[in-house]
């Protein structure tokens, strides 16, 4: 089941909010149940996966550790962050999975003003394209076998390096890409897909703002 942009961009907003606010773990785990709900009826069960079996892995740290964190390599501050980012790229996912021609068109509707919608469609591009290059750097190493578990800072030199310059050349990549497409040239810009909110996106709107509003108040404690 796929839902609109403007959906899906309300469920994301609406979650970045809760992640800063929530200080209850047992709230924090009620929204990663209705994260998971989400992703569910998209059909995103093999990211939904890794994302859990990441958040179980460092919630395991977190009680191993006794909220102390795991040696300086792994503080406790650095594993609540990533908890609390893994809350956010679940919110995220259905939006990195759409077709940037989808998404122009909705922010063009929305009178966005290129300043913000641009920035925005290239960072929405550019993720999916680094965890490609990610993947190829992770593949090679594994192939010429040239780091070990032992070596972790060489490991993070040799995966992170190459990442990171090829990483400018995707930036100019795709924004020369875009701007061949007349991605910033003002005016109408028309889609081949209907753009337009389905019951099903009111109904998904009206359970993210419920949901919204019970945990921000039992948060609060109204």
């Amino acid at each position: 089941m796929e839902f609109d942009f403007r959906t899906k961009l309300l469920v994301l907003i609406l979650n970045i909010y809760l992640v800063s606010i929530i200080s209850r773990e047992s709230l924090f785990r009620s929204l990663i149940l209705f994260l998971s709900i989400y992703l569910i009826i998209q059909g995103k069960t093999k990211p939904l996966i890794k994302c859990l079996v990441l958040y179980a892995i460092l919630i395991i740290l977190r009680l191993i550790s006794n909220g102390e964190g795991i040696t300086i390599l792994l503080p406790e501050m650095f594993l609540f962050l990533v908890i609390r980012m893994i809350a956010i790229i679940m919110s995220a996912i259905p939006i990195l999975g759409m077709p940037p021609g989808e998404i122009v068109s909705v922010l063009k509707k929305l009178k966005v003003p290129n300043c913000i919608g641009l920035p925005f469609i290239f960072m929405i591009r550019f993720f999916p394209t680094v965890k490609m290059e990610f993947k190829e750097v992770f593949e090679s190493i594994r192939l010429r076998n040239i780091v070990s578990i032992k070596e972790p800072v060489k490991a993070l030199e040799y995966t992170f390096v190459p990442v990171m310059i090829r990483s400018t050349r995707i930036a100019e990549e795709l924004a020369a890409a875009s701007e061949s497409r007349g991605i910033s040239r003002p005016g109408i810009h028309t889609s081949r897909r209907k753009i337009k909110l389905c019951i099903k996106d009111y109904i998904l709107m009206l359970i993210a703002i419920i949901a919204f509003i019970v945990l921000f108040i039992l948060e609060k404690g109204y």
